[in-house]
């Protein structure tokens, strides 16, 4: 979103005609990208990726799981002086994390690479 300092500098204008189907699609994609159609317009113009509202709030999700992950692997290794668990419990407790942070950051991967093409 926008600061007001930004909106102020922001005093030139652009017109273009459109068909009614283009401005729809257009308006369709920027409601995609939670975006309004000026936003759009001047992301997709200067180049700046674009991403489907559905992905970010996906990468979002993920990047929080990683998150928690990562404060989960913390708590373990505090426990180490503790006698809840094994040294065999913490290093399967910490590979099977390590596999699923991989795992996160894949498909983290796989979805942001999959919305280039928008």
């Amino acid at each position: 979103m926008s600061s007001d300092s930004e909106m102020r500098q922001r005093s030139e204008s652009v017109r273009l005609r459109l068909t009614p189907e283009e401005y729809a699609m257009i308006g369709k994609r920027a409601e995609e990208c939670g975006m309004t159609v000026s936003a759009f317009l001047r992301a997709t113009a200067l180049g700046r990726r674009t991403r489907h509202i559905t992905t970010s709030r996906i990468i979002d999700t993920l990047v929080r799981l990683g998150n928690e992950q990562r404060r989960i692997v913390g708590l373990i290794k505090h426990l180490r002086g503790e006698d809840l668990l094994t040294a065999s419990e913490r290093g399967v407790l910490l590979h099977q994390i390590e596999v699923a942070q991989q795992a996160v950051i894949g498909a983290i991967g796989r979805i942001d690479h999959a919305g280039e093409g928008n």
